[in-house]
């Protein structure tokens, strides 16, 4: 009796098991788990954990899978989910922002700008003062802020958000103030020592396979444009000295000489030299007055800090230095043997083979290298005493 029981108990115990096993593979078979069910947040069917990782849910003796392919993909679901989060709170992406708090010397500019020309991506640029608290970064250009501050931001400035000092003037040519100090973040200037350096132009790799343009046609020998005149500049002193050994064909306002934008680069690249005489002698502080007439095909004749300040942004061979030479009378008769040799003349030239030389766009460019350095930049940094780095 006992025996027929227990024979019995086991069958019906058999019988469970055999019905729990076949629902339990038609439930895997017809029911397939939400991804919610799994806390993995909703992906599309084609996404690993909506496809490889149910499926394997659904098939026997797939623990392998779901222990190493799925849950590193839920851990990394997660981690796209809380950027998204984070994303959605600064206004939908993942772009770093950097605000323009006033327009440098009143000139808009493009603000879509930073990838087409710099291929720097993940920024936006705005003029949008109401998005203070949401910029990761501001920038401030030096001389559009008022003495007394009173058009800088009113609203206490987020922990992490960066100030950005904006100065292309040199310290001669800049007001100095002693309520900048402790006030900013960064720097960008053409200094090399500054956070973000932007110099007035660049002397770069031709990549683009074309070979350099002939030397423009000729029919001036030393030119010079000048609006900004100041006879105690070294530039003025220099070149009335210049002009008593040599013929200088000048323009400018100072010359009542006007010429116009469509007008420059005709001229420019109408003369064999041209006087690139800087208005301050600082370091680094090399403008587009050399940039310009490289660009144009003219050879440069630098007034400004020493030739190896130059050497460092364009090739030696490129240009003609005044220190190079004991007097503006010595200067002077080099350039006429120049014009004599056209051998010698062309040598300055080469560098072209190799190399192509633009103008910086003032504001897109400090703008864009500004929000791109602060996109990978997430140290904290404070310029302590501006007004002794600058002008000290």
């Amino acid at each position: 009796m006992e025996s027929q029981n227990s024979s019995r108990s086991c069958k019906n115990l058999f019988i469970a098991v055999v019905l729990m096993t076949l629902f339990s593979a038609i439930f895997y078979m017809y029911y397939e788990p939400s991804v919610n069910w799994l806390n993995c947040p909703a992906v599309p069917k084609h996404d690993v954990c909506g496809n490889i990782c149910i499926n394997a849910l659904k098939t026997p003796n797939q623990i392998q899978i779901v222990n190493n392919t799925c849950m590193v993909n839920f851990t990394s679901l997660r981690h796209q989910l809380t950027q998204t989060e984070a994303a959605s709170s600064q206004g939908g992406d993942l772009d770093t922002i950097l605000l323009i708090w006033m327009w440098p010397f009143g000139h808009p500019f493009d603000l879509g700008l930073c990838s087409s020309m710099y291929n720097i991506h993940g920024c936006h640029l705005t003029v949008d003062k109401s998005q203070f608290n949401k910029a990761h970064g501001v920038l401030f250009h030096h001389r559009d802020i008022y003495g007394d501050l009173s058009n800088m931001p009113k609203l206490p400035r987020p922990p992490i958000q960066k100030w950005v000092w904006m100065n292309m003037e040199s310290p001669s040519n800049s007001g100095q103030r002693s309520n900048l100090n402790n006030l900013f973040n960064l720097t960008t200037t053409y200094r090399h020592d500054s956070d973000i350096m932007v110099p007035y132009g660049r002397i770069s790799e031709n990549t683009g396979g074309k070979k350099h343009d002939e030397i423009p046609h000729k029919n001036k020998l030393v030119c010079w444009i000048v609006s900004n005149w100041n006879s105690d500049f070294k530039r003025s002193k220099y070149y009335e000295e210049l002009k008593e050994h040599i013929s200088i064909e000048t323009y400018g306002n100072h010359f009542n000489r006007r010429i116009s934008a469509k007008d420059y680069s005709d001229v420019v690249s109408s003369c064999k030299f041209y006087l690139s005489f800087e208005n301050a002698i600082h370091q680094d502080y090399i403008t587009e007055k050399l940039y310009n007439p490289l660009s144009l095909g003219t050879v440069p004749v630098v007034l400004g800090p020493p030739r190896k300040n130059y050497e460092e942004f364009i090739p030696g061979s490129a240009f003609i230095h005044v220190d190079d030479f004991n007097s503006p009378k010595e200067l002077a008769e080099h350039l006429k043997l120049l014009d004599q040799n056209d051998d010698l003349y062309r040598q300055f030239f080469t560098w072209k083979e190799h190399f192509v030389a633009r103008t910086s766009f003032f504001g897109p460019e400090q703008a864009c290298h500004a929000c791109d350095h602060i996109r990978r930049n997430k140290n904290y940094r404070v310029v302590n005493d501006l007004n002794s780095w600058y002008w000290g």
